[in-house]
């Protein structure tokens, strides 16, 4: 994998650890896939940490569209549980 591949691999997972410490995402208690939980004070706490919580080469801008880009990739349910 290239360097901006491992580059962009880890800002999600930064993105990820935000939102799950705003509450904004969770896992599925039996399978352990990350949900939604629809809070929009929730997503505005985790782009307001983004914004503030500094990552090694990257702006505001950049850190908030990765929290955004986690957000688009998730639902509210669990596939396994369907």
């Amino acid at each position: 994998m290239s360097k901006n591949g491992n580059d962009r691999e880890t800002l999600s997972m930064w993105a990820t650890d935000i939102l799950l410490e705003a509450d904004a995402i969770a896992p599925c208690p039996d399978h352990g896939y990350l949900r939604l939980h629809h809070s929009h004070h929730a997503v505005d706490y985790a782009l307001s940490i983004a914004e503030h919580r500094r990552f090694s080469g990257k702006n505001k801008k950049q850190r908030t569209k990765a929290v955004e880009r986690v957000l688009d990739g998730l639902a509210d349910t669990c596939p396994a549980c369907d």
